[in-house]
This record gives structure tokens, sequence and C-alpha cells, in this order.
């Protein structure tokens, strides 16, 4: 059955004339006369059956519809862009691995690994995708991910990496300010937060037997990366998995407050289709390298 599919050429003026809200300056960007472009935008409006663009004069504005459609337009070109270089990427000889990973324990503990992985599999390119919620895999072209949570993911095999033990840090010169004595002592400091594990403070308090002030006070970060840095820069106190900073401790950037630590039931997994591993291929090669190093 034949699709019922506009032109490139036709999305592609829409979306210059859309993001200018100008033929003239579409015209510019693409290298095509004003006439082509408004012949182009045109044949769109009459394939829709409707308008994309007001007309007033020289001046055009997007119709309510003309807003909603240039928004997906947007998106699929960009999606179209995307797969063509990760095509381009893939046509190589190398064997390219997709890794949907957690940003933090990326940049943190996976990066400053990875050349020892390189210089074992040379041969391999390992692209991280920063993906922090569960997703099917049938629907993307991640090979696998790094997951932090239960080990139930729909269609997949999970691999227990290690568990979590949060530590509640800070800068050594601003706890020089006022030493923390007795538990209570922390309700003075600044409490930063990481937006995704909002209740991390409650639970730490309630585990520690303090229920005074207002455990969701304080700033919030999206990442662990940014929660690290605001805890350098002595912005407060944080609440950090010991891995994601054994460089931040050994340096004295940050100090363990106090030795009562946050513990989970959940856990950091590979997860995996079990129809991706291939005997002596990519993905089990980079399984078995991060089993070890675990």
């Amino acid at each position: 059955m034949r699709r019922f599919i506009p032109s490139r050429s036709a999305l592609l003026a829409f979306e210059a004339a859309a993001k200018h809200q100008s033929f003239t300056n579409a015209a510019v960007e693409l290298a095509l006369s004003e006439s082509a472009i408004s012949r182009q935008i045109n044949t769109l409006e009459d394939q829709l059956g409707l308008k994309l663009f007001h007309r007033i004069k020289k001046r055009v504005t997007l119709t309510r519809a003309g807003e909603r459609y240039s928004k997906q337009v947007t998106q699929i070109l960009d999606q179209l862009e995307q797969d063509m270089l990760n095509i381009m990427a893939h046509g190589g000889e190398r064997d390219i691995l997709e890794l949907a990973v957690l940003p933090s324990l990326c940049s943190q503990w996976m990066i400053p690994r990875l050349p020892d992985f390189y210089s074992l599999y040379p041969g391999i390119t390992i692209n991280a995708h920063a993906h922090s919620v569960m997703f099917m895999f049938k629907d993307t072209n991640y090979d696998a991910a790094i997951h932090f949570g239960q080990p139930n993911w729909p269609g997949a095999v999970a691999d227990f990496l290690f568990s979590e033990e949060v530590v509640m840090v800070g800068k050594p010169e601003l706890l020089r300010q006022h030493p923390i004595k007795q538990v209570e002592d922390i309700l003075s400091y600044p409490r930063l937060h990481l937006s995704s594990r909002s209740e991390a403070w409650r639970t730490w308090f309630d585990s520690a037997g303090l229920f005074g002030g207002n455990a969701m006070h304080g700033s919030r970060f999206e990442y662990f990366s940014l929660l690290i840095s605001a805890a350098c820069a002595g912005l407060g106190l944080a609440l950090i998995p010991q891995f994601l900073i054994i460089s931040e401790l050994n340096s004295g950037k940050l100090e363990i407050v106090t030795p009562i630590p946050n513990t989970t039931d959940n856990a950091y997994y590979l997860v995996y289709p079990e129809n991706r591993i291939v005997e002596g291929g990519s993905l089990e090669k980079f399984r078995n390298w991060l089993l070890d190093e675990v």
C-alpha cells in the first residue's frame, strides 16, 4: 500500500519557514528561491487540506495546526538525521555497542575504566546514551542497559553488578565551620538533594532517629555528578553512593560526615535481551569485562 507521506523537500521547506517565521529566511537557509519555498509549502498544505501559515502581506505566522505540525516535523527530521549518522557509524568494520547508561555512573565509574576495556578489545566501540528510565529493547537500538532498581526488566536478562551504600558527605572546610558532634548538628547545614530520590533525606532522618527539621528542604540536582560538584563546592551536605566518590574522598575534596549509611534493596544491573548475547560477540565481551570489574 502506498504511504501517505509528504516529500522530504516539502518537509524541509516547512521546517525552515516555521523556524524563521519567514519564507525569505527559509530560502536563504536552504539555498532556494523564495518562490520555491512557497510552492513547497503550498503543495504540503494542499496534501494536508489545511493552512499551516497565516499570510498577511509579506508576513507569515504559523496557524495552530502549523505550530503542532512543526514540532512533529522537527522531531521526525532530527530522528532521521540521527538514524543516518548511526547507520553510517555502524557501516564500518568495527563492532559497535549501543548502551543505555545512568549518566553519573557512566561518568564517575564506567568511563574511567574504559581505557582498560579498549586495551583488551580495540576493535569494539561503545556508544553511551544517557537513560534513566525503563524501556522496551524491541523499540530501540540499544544492545544493553545499566539499570538501578530491581532485576525486573521486561524481555531482558539482568546480571547483578553491585549494591549501593549511600554516605553523607560534605566539604571539609564547610564541616570545620560547625563541627558535627551529635546527629542533631546536621540540621544546621544546608541539605542537597537528588531530584529522582526525593525521599533520601527523609529515609536517613528516620534511620538516624532524627525527627526535627524539614528533611525536604534544600537545593535539588538532576544527576549525581551535579550533586557531587555541589558538595565539593561547599554548598551543603549530600547523600551520595560511596562508589561514585572514591576519588573525591581519597583526595580530601569530600569527607564522610557520619558512619550511619543509607542502604536500600535496590542494586545495579546489566540488562539485555537474551538473544543479543552471541558467543565471542562484542556484548558478551563487554559483559564479561564488566562483571570482572565489579
